[in-house]
């Protein structure tokens, strides 16, 4: 039932208990004092009420509104500097790959801007320490601030990023001591062809090296070889670490993962000179190929034939069983003695050709895709602007 006629009811059920109380007749006065609240009282007190809840309603729409919007804001503002993070991270990339394609080591503070899609990456290379042994690889800090560009949005950048790599350049240049350095020593067996050189074997005019460097205590014979030539031709001088440490090879780098290779298994007959790491021992037949080869434990070679153009690294024992064997470059065995890993000696023992000769040229094409800046291993940072 609605309000205003309970409203009227009542205010007549007052009257008459007043009647009924006085013994009087009721006046205008008394009737307007009796009556209940009117229709336009309850109006008034309903639109305030109104209003305050519409408001509070609006309040909170407004509020989640604002919140919405903060959250998508936030969350394009981390979209974007992420993006921008992967820019400096491109252009520190395309930045060490230029260098290494022109073969040329940057000058102190060179600058170079990188465009990238979606914005570029401002590129800096500072020199932290060139030793006075150019041999020695120089240690830059490269410093690459990626800018984050939207056409639709202005010619503003939308975000920035900037990041930082220690890096160091490599060289071609390798201090080759022999053409054959044996820290763990070597044994020929009789009867077989073996010639060691020393000398140019590319005739580009430089001078001679080593033929055989080993261990003090080795007990190899001159004789054993059919021809063994350099200056000296044979030099038994050192311990085994002593020896392998003389060729400044970091074979620790290598062995610990800091030296990527390209490769990880043989690439027979590759011309590119690529650079190959094998972990463990490997064995070798009937094959050769061109570059650097790493084996970090053990090398044997078995079958007819094996000719290699470059540099051979082996940590453990270099033994060769094969019929034939040509290295041309340089071959360096028992390295793990830098890592006090004793090894047992290399060995000549098959037969009946092998030719063991030093080669500049090949030794520098084995080296040439080294050269260039090579990232430190643990030293980036994301948060250079804070330095």
């Amino acid at each position: 039932m609605p309000s205003f006629v309970l409203g009227h009811q009542q205010t007549r059920e007052r009257i008459d208990r007043y009647v009924f109380r006085t013994r009087r007749p009721v006046t205008v006065r008394d009737e307007r004092n009796l009556s209940w609240p009117t229709l336009k009282s309850e109006r008034g007190f309903a639109l305030p009420l109104t209003i305050l809840v519409i408001t509070f309603l609006t309040m909170l729409i407004a509020a989640a509104h604002v919140r919405v919007r903060a959250d998508r804001i936030f969350a394009e503002s981390s979209g974007a500097t992420v993006t921008a993070f992967a820019t400096a991270q491109s252009g520190l990339g395309r930045y060490m790959a230029y260098y290494d394609s022109i073969s040329v080591r940057p000058p102190d503070g060179d600058s170079l801007r990188i465009n990238v899609p979606g914005g570029y990456a401002d590129v800096r290379a500072y020199k932290v320490m060139s030793p006075a042994d150019t041999m020695e690889p120089e240690l830059y800090i490269l410093r690459s601030t990626g800018t984050l560009i939207e056409p639709n949005r202005g010619m503003y950048p939308q975000a920035r990023r900037t990041l930082a790599q220690f890096a160091q350049w490599q060289s071609a240049d390798m201090r080759v001591e022999a053409a054959i350095t044996a820290a763990n020593d070597i044994a020929v067996a009789p009867s077989i062809d073996v010639d060691v050189r020393g000398v140019d074997y590319c005739g580009s005019g430089a001078p001679s090296v080593t033929g055989l460097r080993t261990i003090a205590t080795s007990t190899i014979d001159p004789l054993a070889f059919d021809d063994l030539m350099g200056s000296p031709a044979l030099d038994r001088s050192g311990t085994s670490s002593a020896v392998a440490n003389a060729t400044l090879i970091d074979w620790a780098a290598i062995v610990n993962g800091q030296f990527k290779a390209e490769y990880d298994n043989m690439r027979n007959w590759d011309s590119s000179y690529p650079s190959i790491l094998i972990s463990g021992a490997a064995t070798l037949s009937d094959g050769g190929g061109y570059g650097l080869l790493m084996v970090t434990g053990n090398l044997t070679v078995t079958g007819s034939s094996f000719n290699w153009r470059g540099v051979v690294l082996v940590g453990g024992s270099f033994v060769t069983t094969a019929h034939s064997t040509y290295i041309r470059g340089a071959l360096a065995s028992g390295l793990n003695a830098q890592l006090g890993v004793p090894s047992a000696a290399s060995q000549i023992i098959g037969g009946p050709f092998h030719d063991f000769d030093y080669a500049p040229c090949e030794v520098r094409l084995a080296l040439n895709s080294l050269v260039g800046l090579a990232p430190i291993k643990n030293a980036w940072i994301d948060n250079w602007a804070e330095y």
